[in-house]
């Protein structure tokens, strides 16, 4: 059975089989099934000092357009022969009225026998991920079997090894051609925002034929994560202003982007230091985030100090205000970028106009590192009395350790 991603198709293989399922088959009942449980990026629990981080994502943002799931027999320290318990490849994968999703496995009834005989139950692996069959994941070195292999049952072992490896996907890593890079990304593409999950070390659960990921007394749920980060750019003027002003351009500076990340984060994101994880150390140059050729003027307003971030607000609270003004007629939204988590700090340059003359102002993150995957980064600026731009830059906070395995955040 193998892998994978020619999986632009939507058809869906199961557990060691050898023949396609068509997409939304389930399993028959007479075929033993292992269960995975899956959360969505918008229901994670919070481990930021203060709840900033936490901003509602759009339901584009959330939609889950192509689901890829594997299971791999754990073995200990050796990631590359881990066994290919069963794959799984969904389309437009829909959430229960809990939030959550389930997907269901075929699994080999050898396998089945093995969780219920073997003395001590074998341990498994999920890794799981979404949006990715256009959105520039590599999947070099992953192997393909040959139709006539397929066919050709006469050396199970040869076939064993054409099986993708729990080491293949933990190199999976997101192109250099994508997210804000050759073309920025302004909005959510067709096939939906890249996001990944890994659950690592897992009891097996129930008894022949529905087994399940986790234990008798508790569900064990793979946490879906964005495999990138969004940064919003906000302005106005005063009403008191009389200059004209207008904004040209907004870039970003050479070597805050990494060229590759990995799709994969490690199963517990929330306690590894970093928290990214990109690919070598090759960054990108100097890029236009958006320009506009004759300038775009800003909408005006009597207190534009008033969508300053307080410093007390929640994230949620913040994101609220910003979308009444631009809602409003009170402020301009000149884009939001969907790009690859950093380990630098984002910095970059806005140039504008007033009454005609060329000026520019830069921005700049606070701490390197504060742009990992699933991230939000606002940056407001706007047109006093004295004319000059001024920036309020949302400051993302430090996180809090949690001994809570699996917490992260959301934007």
């Amino acid at each position: 059975m193998l892998l994978l991603l020619t999986a632009c198709s939507g058809s869906s293989s199961v557990g060691g089989g050898d023949e396609p399922v068509p997409n939304g088959a389930l399993p028959t009942s007479s075929k033993p099934t292992l269960k995975i449980y899956i959360f969505p990026p918008n229901r994670p629990a919070i481990t930021r000092a203060d709840v900033l981080g936490n901003v509602n994502a759009s339901g584009e943002e959330n939609k889950i357009h192509s689901l890829h799931v594997w299971v791999f027999e754990r073995k200990e320290g050796d990631l590359g022969n881990s066994k290919l318990v069963g794959y799984v490849s969904l389309g437009n994968f829909t959430l229960s009225d809990s939030g959550n999703g389930e997907v269901t496995m075929e699994i080999t009834d050898e396998f089945a026998k093995h969780i219920m005989t073997y003395a001590q139950r074998p341990r498994v692996d999920v890794y799981v991920a979404a949006n990715v069959t256009s959105c520039g994941i590599s999947f070099e070195g992953l192997t393909n079997k040959d139709k006539k292999d397929e066919e050709d049952e006469e050396d199970e072992e040869d076939e064993e090894d054409d099986r993708t490896t729990e080491s293949q996907l933990d190199e999976l890593f997101i192109g250099s051609s994508y997210f804000g890079v050759t073309s920025p990304v302004q909005g959510v593409p067709g096939d939906g925002l890249p996001m990944s999950g890994v659950l690592k070390d897992q009891p097996i659960a129930g008894t022949s034929p529905v087994f399940r990921v986790g234990t008798s007394s508790k569900l064990e749920n793979v946490q879906l994560v964005r495999s990138v980060s969004k940064m919003r750019f906000v302005f106005c003027k005063s009403s008191t202003n009389n200059d004209d002003v207008a904004v040209n351009s907004i870039s970003l500076d050479a070597s805050v982007l990494p060229k590759e990340e990995y799709l994969f984060l490690t199963d517990d994101y929330s306690k590894v230091t970093p928290k990214w994880r990109i690919k070598g150390s090759e960054y990108e140059a100097q890029k236009t985030l958006v320009s506009f050729p004759s300038g775009r003027s800003v909408e005006t307003n009597d207190a534009p100090y008033s969508y300053s971030y307080d410093g007390v607000m929640s994230g949620q609270e913040y994101e609220n205000r910003i979308n009444e003004g631009v809602t409003n007629g009170d402020l301009s939204d000149l884009g939001t970028f969907y790009l690859r988590e950093s380990d630098m700090a984002l910095s970059g340059l806005i140039k504008y106009k007033i009454q005609n003359e060329d000026k520019e102002t830069s921005y700049s993150m606070k701490k390197a590192g504060d742009f990992s995957r699933n991230h939000t980064w606002i940056v407001y600026g706007y047109f006093v009395t004295s004319g000059d731009l001024q920036l309020n830059v949302v400051e993302l906070k430090d996180w809090v350790s949690s001994e809570n395995p699996g917490e992260i955040y959301n934007w």
